[in-house]
């Protein structure tokens, strides 16, 4: 009997014995909170000692920057005209690093940055990791220039265990008070935030990120188009329709129309080199329309509606500047859409 109890623990032992070792996030947050590095690898080769699950990792790259990095709010002060060069501490004979790279050092020697500066170093580090990231580009509401639905914000998208997530880890980092000086705070809300949450405040302009499979529209987010980061690139003016979300019937021609600050300087600047216009094809429910008439500085387009359309994404030189919600409801009568010219002045962004 004896033996029988004593073979049991044995067997019952290498069970436990063989289970993953998981570090808690708390334990994770403490070790990343006492750890130093000086640049992205290095930060990236003391995760990679310590942790070897992808969760693991991802959440020692976003501890780490979250304790770390502070929100630069000079961007909120007045500015001062002194000018001073920094070098870095770089070998100036090694191979030159990417753009990202680049950032993403200046990030940890400065130990501040803006919302682009955490995405790119979350990035870096991640790719260092072999774990998969894409940073994301959109509208976050709740911040300075909400009034205005157009692109002021980044954050990130990670592959963990073959499955996407969404994580914002400027907004992790913590918060600005009424003084614009910033507080460190964590918040786990957006550590791997469902979709459906996320997409409260945060709206990308690649609907893929929203990670959802039918993206919402803004009547649930703003009642304006959407406005990339390319509509201040080539210096839009004014545009109509001035609603964001439009009504019609299969069948009706919506015309589309805006116009360019400086036409000259427009025509002389490239589109973007990274993005593949083949995949425009993948977007979820979307049509994406050319101008019909362009070479002045009013720019139209016109869109036939289609039944399995609900956006319509308007393309200047091959980039999307412009987004629109379409209702389609059954026909039944001709009907009119009736546009307004809207003028704005931009706001600074987040």
């Amino acid at each position: 009997m004896r033996w029988w109890l004593l073979g049991l623990l044995i067997i019952a032992g290498k069970g436990l014995w063989a289970q993953p070792k998981t570090a808690s996030f708390s334990t994770i947050d403490w070790h990343m909170q006492q750890a130093e590095a000086p640049t992205p690898d290095s930060l990236a080769r003391l995760i990679a000692a310590r942790y070897t699950t992808e969760l693991e990792k991802v959440r020692a790259v976003y501890s780490w920057i979250t304790s770390h990095i502070s929100y630069n709010t000079s961007i909120y002060k007045p500015r001062s005209y002194s000018i001073k060069y920094r070098t870095d501490p770089m070998d100036t004979a090694a191979v030159w690093p990417s753009g990202d790279e680049m950032m993403a050092r200046k990030v940890m020697l400065r130990g501040e940055a803006v919302c682009e500066g955490y995405a790119k170093l979350f990035k870096v580090v991640c790719n260092y990791l072999g774990v998969e990231t894409a940073i994301v580009h959109g509208y976050a509401r709740g911040g300075i220039g909400d009034r205005k639905f157009r692109t002021n914000h980044t954050w990130n998208a990670v592959r963990v265990d073959s499955a996407w997530h969404l994580i914002d880890v400027t907004w992790a980092a913590g918060y600005l008070d009424w003084l614009d000086n910033f507080i460190p705070s964590k918040n786990d809300h957006y550590f791997l935030s469902p979709p459906e949450v996320f997409i409260r405040d945060h709206y990308p302009e690649e609907l893929r990120w929203t990670l959802l499979p039918k993206p919402p529209g803004y009547s649930d987010f703003k009642s304006s188009p959407f406005r990339s980061k390319n509509f201040i690139k080539y210096g839009i003016d004014s545009f109509t329709p001035s609603t964001g979300l439009l009504e019609a019937a299969v069948g009706d021609t919506l015309h589309f129309s805006f116009q360019l600050k400086d036409v000259a300087r427009s025509q002389k600047i490239s589109s973007d080199p990274f993005v593949d216009t083949g995949a425009y094809a993948l977007w979820p429910l979307s049509a994406f329309v050319r101008p019909s008439k362009a070479g002045s500085a009013s720019i139209s387009f016109s869109y036939i509606v289609q039944p399995s359309i609900e956006w319509v994404n308007l393309l200047y030189n091959d980039d999307v500047v412009l987004r629109y919600r379409v209702d389609v409801r059954p026909r039944k009568e001709e009907t009119t859409v009736e546009v307004q010219t809207s003028y704005f002045l931009f706001d600074r962004c987040n």
